[in-house]
């Protein structure tokens, strides 16, 4: 039985990637029935069809699996059991908490350089509604990536990029960056990753074959059956993140059952992301050179004397999403450090920044706690150039290591074109002078390994 079972998987293994999804559930749950019923249970033999009930996408069965298997397996292996339950059962159903417990003790990766890790923890910042922090943990994943789950590692980033741009309504990047993607996957024949980024530009596969998968199921559902219909699924199947990955390139769904007040049954996080949610404002800053603006995607004029220019330049990088927070005490520190009063400095001028970008007063407050004085984001996104330029040049770090030159070629270009001039030109205190180093350094740095590589 057990070379027989283990080329029964292989073949399993192989049908799946040819996407023969119907032969490969045949086999696999052929395979489950004769070890379920087995006398002795054959704990190597149950982790192993576990993993190919993931690859068919039936969380559901493989959760069943591994814990049984988890009985009898040697420590390493259950560690890797306590993996996959994090990411395919825990993750997928939207239960950080879980996720994150179980990852911590299976204890298997370096936490603070794994690309995996990074990947994850993109997935739990886009369900929590925050975007800016996904696109970080992306280019932190594919800056980490490398060996033989870089191409994985790479279509997982693009998908976490893009679904952070669609969080924030930038349709049109988020349809460039998968459209890049689908070149990639093609050239790569990686079947699979191309059928999901298709699904994210509205192409829904109607082919029988294809529904077996429930991932390609769900999206099937969400369009042609509605969206009760597709979240009862996505709930029973465990695949909750991914009906909130597909309602992000497909809002109107949920605009639809907000305007009818019906229930969504999504986190107030999620609800509360700008693609949802018309009362908050986006803003994109490019200061890689001369300064400017766009609010809610159209050019904003504006005017700031330089000085409130850098005060906004470091709110931006310091609280660019809801619900972080500054202590007041660090920009005081930074831009008055010899002066008597600078509150009250400060007061005016965060009053000149939310008159000339147009934020409503309550979007930016200053409160105090335990003697400190803290400016709190209440609803303002902010993205800037130089956010982009790091996650290009990861890009294309990654595709060159992967082999694919001209992919790489073409994303270092579109990063250097991101620069117009030197960035805080004008600004001379502590932090804008160090920024200003920082991102020259880097662009040179890049700049010469870009031409190196031409070479």
């Amino acid at each position: 039985m057990p070379i027989h079972f283990t080329l029964l998987l292989s073949r399993c293994h192989t049908l799946v990637q040819t996407l023969k999804i119907t032969e490969a559930f045949r086999i696999a749950r052929r395979c489950y029935y004769d070890v379920i019923r087995h006398k002795n249970p054959i704990y190597n033999f149950l982790y192993d069809l576990a993993v190919i009930f993931i690859e068919l996408e039936d969380f559901n069965t493989a959760e069943k699996l591994l814990n049984i298997a988890s009985l009898g397996l040697i420590e390493h292996r259950r560690k890797r059991i306590k993996t996959l339950l994090a990411i395919y059962a825990y993750l997928l159903r939207g239960d950080k908490e879980n996720a994150q417990k179980l990852l911590r003790e299976a204890d298997m990766y370096d936490w603070t350089m794994d690309s995996r890790v990074f990947r994850y923890a993109s997935h739990f910042a886009l369900i929590e509604g925050k975007p800016s922090e996904a696109f970080t943990l992306a280019h932190k994943s594919l800056n980490a990536s490398k060996g033989a789950g870089l191409f994985v590692d790479i279509n997982n980033a693009y998908l976490a990029i893009a679904s952070a741009y669609a969080c924030l309504g930038e349709k049109e990047k988020a349809k460039s960056l998968l459209t890049k993607l689908k070149k990639f996957l093609k050239k790569r024949k990686m079947k699979r990753q191309l059928l999901v980024a298709n699904i994210l530009l509205q192409k829904i596969p109607d082919d029988k074959e294809l529904l077996k998968l429930s991932t390609i199921k769900l999206a099937w559902l969400l369009c042609k059956r509605g969206y009760g219909v597709a979240y009862q699924f996505a709930l029973k199947k465990g695949l909750m993140f991914y009906f909130y990955r597909y309602l992000f390139f497909y809002p109107d769904f949920v605009l639809k059952r907000i305007t009818k007040n019906k229930p969504t049954y999504l986190p107030k996080a999620i609800l509360r992301l700008p693609i949802f949610n018309t009362k908050t404002n986006v803003y994109h800053i490019n200061l890689l050179g001369k300064i400017t603006t766009f609010r809610n995607h159209k050019y904003l004029n504006f005017h700031l004397a330089p000085k409130d220019t850098a005060i906004l330049l470091f709110i931006i990088f310091k609280i660019n999403e809801p619900e972080r927070s500054l202590n007041l005490s660090e920009l005081y520190k930074n831009f008055w450090q010899n002066r008597s009063n600078p509150a009250r400095l400060f007061s005016h001028i965060l009053v000149r920044i939310k008159k000339q970008l147009k934020i409503p007063p309550h979007y930016l407050e200053i409160k105090r706690q335990d003697g400190e004085s803290y400016l709190i984001n209440q609803n303002l996104y902010f993205t800037t150039d130089y956010q982009e330029f790091e996650q290009t040049l990861a890009q294309a770090k990654a595709l060159q290591r992967a082999g694919e030159w001209g992919f790489a070629r073409r994303e270092y270009l579109r990063a250097f074109r991101l620069f117009r001039g030197e960035p805080f030109k004008k600004n001379f205190d502590s932090w804008s002078v160090d920024m200003r180093f920082r991102i020259l350094s880097q662009f040179e740095t890049e700049a010469i390994n870009f031409a190196k590589s031409c070479l």
